[in-house]
């Protein structure tokens, strides 16, 4: 190819004001600043997407003297983040209220300013105001959108408007202003690097500010640095002639003039920009190609909104690493597509130019790849080619707009701790279910997480949730309440109907549950964490609770165990009593929830048990049976339960005999994260008949000489179980109990 004459370069911005209204600018006066690409913590991710979020800042507060709480090496910060976008500000405004909490938030920008070029007159957000910085955590803050609106007497235009979407440059002067009135927030301070000298304690964290270098020091590092803007390395020879869709409006009127436009690309952006170009009086021709197969609209139901949601989280999070890419990369038209909206908008819009003689040509191309572009004769040449039938087509334009997304922005300040960081495969922060990157889970990360987190990383809904967990993190309790299970919908597995067992009001008395069984008289209760918390540690921090994996463990540790139990759907822990005084602790919880549902084929109406039968002072012969047969007959109190399941190691040979003697059938082996198990379960029927037979029935070599105590699956957040045990002492039937342990 001869690339001939360089076509002339675009206008820059300022050669004419842009049509758009500026922005009202933030309670400090003054205009709004902007952020090279380059900033850490100002690059903005992509605006059009209904889970985007940008990382630039807002109107400049600036520091009142040298009276800046930097930290110091023995007295650090509390927090330190480091970009100031919607999940920064957000965090923030969260840490604001916090009694004692020492926080800073740093960013290269001089003030926030969404994605200016692309605020649009009548641009929405596509998530609900709802989304804002805090409503999700806090909806009571006063640091709402709403409170916004309040402040600003715009509150009633936006009920009587009916609409929950903001627009798009209501949402940024919104997150100026709160960015003006929260404490804490730095513009102009552009991290350089984070070291830890000793490899343990505080971070220590560079920044260059007004043309000085100063050290920050802090406990906690948060990563709140956003997005570039992603550039086809196919245009680098015609970069004077190409603008990306993030810089659009400044430079629109230049655009306008032109003979031809080319839109590359196919999400919101793209399709803005078109339309934009479409509605311009006397404006270009345009092109608008792209490589994806179809214009996709935005996979926007109700059903798959539950995709940002922390119970898909958890599913994705399962998956292998390279299954999460592929998975992410199959469903661009959840978070990469094009609003309805806008898809009429732009159909209309080629209506009623189409009887128009005089307009200028538009061409729309789907499954089109640019391949190649220079510039010839003062114009600039693209090569494409169809993904479909492999054609090559030349079109010749006046300027590109590069609507082609985002890509994660550098992060060359971690290098020097970057052992100390969690990576993955690809050398990608790989941040744990609540957003953790280091080992000792000091680092906190907001964004950068597709890879990890989903369709949850980028939206800007779930923002308020992560930095509820961060900031729970950092604070050592849960300042704001943060939810696990908010679909109606499952993810990667069929989960029963409803929890197991569930008992009838009838059944309670005084809040426990009797049952009688074998001449004895036992009562269940729910196990209250703070309540029993003395009981549960003497129990099962004992080295005989081994398979409860928390022997030597400090209590606090069986609180949060026992907490999170709580919490969790499927899941139940019980006190078993005879006489008013605690003999065992029982565990019921749902196999299909389990990680045994990864490896066994869970049956509707299963329910499993895990029982700890604790030491006794005067051991009563008989007893491990009585309690099983007791929480047999407690968990089969649920007309739903069928059979129970329990799955000690295939080695522990007295366990497996004692749960044969309760009626257990073996049927088959699975490997735990763990152990080897044996599946062993007994249905209804079975358990009914054994109840009507002599009580004093023996099971042959096994007797009552080991509990019937079955191991919980590791899972995560739960505390791995190899078995549970027996921790009566004395001697019974012939065996010594006080050296029986049960291994995994």
């Amino acid at each position: 190819m001869n690339p001939g004459d360089p076509a002339p370069s675009l206008p820059r911005p300022d050669d004419a004001a842009p049509s758009a209204p500026a922005p009202a600018p933030g309670p400090a006066g003054g205009p709004t600043g902007t952020t090279s690409p380059a900033a850490v913590g100002a690059a903005p991710t992509g605006p059009a997407s209904p889970h985007g979020s940008g990382n630039r800042a807002s109107a400049r507060t600036p520091d009142a003297g040298d009276t800046t709480d930097r930290g110091t090496e023995g007295a650090p910060l509390d927090l330190l983040c480091v970009g100031v976008g919607p999940f920064g500000l957000g965090l923030a405004c969260l840490a604001d209220p916090l009694p004692g909490l020492r926080a800073a938030f740093l960013d290269a920008a001089d003030g926030f300013d969404w994605h200016p070029g692309l605020l649009f007159e009548d641009a929405t957000l596509q998530v609900p105001f709802l989304a804002d910085l805090v409503t999700m955590a806090d909806p009571t803050s006063r640091f709402s959108f709403l409170q916004w609106l309040k402040e600003t007497g715009g509150l009633y235009p936006f009920y009587v408007r009916e609409s929950f979407y903001p627009l798009r440059r209501d949402y940024n002067a919104y997150c100026r202003w709160a960015a003006g009135r929260v404490r804490g927030v730095r513009w102009g301070h552009r991290v350089t690097a984070v070291t830890r000298p000793s490899g343990a304690g505080p971070w220590r964290v560079t920044v260059q500010a007004r043309g000085e270098t100063r050290t920050w020091w802090t406990r906690h590092l948060v990563v709140g640095t956003g997005t570039v803007p992603h550039r086809l390395p196919q245009l680098d020879a015609v970069r004077d002639a190409t603008v990306h869709a993030s810089d659009y409006l400044p430079h629109r009127p230049a655009l306008a003039r032109t003979r031809h436009v080319t839109v590359v690309g196919s999400g919101q952006s793209a399709a803005e920009v078109f339309l934009d170009l479409l509605r311009a009086p006397d404006g270009p021709a345009v092109d608008w190609i792209t490589r994806s197969p179809r214009f996709y609209p935005m996979e926007y139901s109700k059903l798959s909104l539950e995709l940002t949601s922390p119970d898909y989280l958890d599913h994705f999070r399962a998956l292998p690493e390279a299954e999460r890419d592929r998975l992410n990369a199959s469903q661009p038209q959840l978070h990469r597509g094009i609003s309805d909206e806008t898809i009429e908008a732009v159909h209309e819009a080629l209506y009623v130019r189409r009887g128009d003689a005089d307009a200028a040509s538009v061409r729309l191309v789907a499954a089109t790849e640019l391949t190649d572009a220079w510039h010839e004769d003062g114009r600039t040449v693209l090569r494409w080619r169809s993904t479909e039938n492999h054609r090559v087509r030349e079109t010749v334009t006046d300027a590109v707009v590069a609507a082609t997304g985002y890509r994660p922005s550098a992060l060359d300040w971690l290098a020097p701790v970057s052992d100390q960081l969690t990576l993955d495969d690809a050398g990608r922060l790989s941040p744990d279910r609540y957003h953790r990157a280091s080992v000792d889970g000091t680092v906190h990360v907001l964004n950068h997480g597709e890879h990890t987190h989903a369709l949850t990383a980028p939206d800007l809904g779930m923002g308020a949730l992560r930095n509820a967990h961060v900031l729970a993190h950092v604070t050592g309790r849960r300042p704001y309440a943060t939810e696990e299970h908010t679909t109606f919908q499952s993810f990667g597995q069929i989960p029963q109907g409803r929890g197991v067992p569930r008992l009838r009001a009838e059944q309670w008395r005084d809040g426990a549950v009797e049952v009688g069984t074998r001449g004895r008289r036992f009562s269940l209760r729910p196990v209250d964490p703070e309540r029993d918390l003395p009981l549960l540690h003497e129990w099962l921090s004992a080295p005989r609770a081994q398979a409860w994996g928390l022997v030597g463990a400090p209590a606090e540790d069986v609180a949060r165990e026992y907490h999170r139990m709580a919490a969790a759907a499927g899941e139940d822990a019980w006190i078993v009593s005879e006489h008013g005084s605690p003999l065992a602790l029982l565990e019921t919880y749902d196999p299909a929830r389990s990680p045994l549902a990864d490896v066994w084929p869970v049956r509707d109406g299963d329910a499993g048990l895990h029982l700890f039968v604790a030491p006794a002072t005067r051991p009563v012969p008989g007893t491990t049976r009585a309690v099983m047969a007791a929480a047999l007959q407690f968990v089969l109190a649920d007309p739903a339960v069928q059979r129970v399941l329990v799955e000690p190691d295939v080695r522990n040979e007295r366990i497996r005999a004692v749960n044969r003697w309760a009626g257990f059938r073996e049927v088959g082996e699975c490997r735990l994260p763990d152990k080897t198990a044996c599946v062993s379960v007994v249905d209804r029927a079975t358990v009914a008949a054994a109840s009507a037979e002599d009580a004093t029935d023996e099971a042959p070599g096994a007797a009552d000489a080991e509990p019937g105590a079955h191991e919980r699956p590791d899972d995560e957040g739960a505390r791995p179980r190899a078995a549970a045990s027996d921790g009566t002492h004395g001697q019974t039937h012939g065996i010594d109990r006080t050296t029986t342990e049960v291994t995994r």
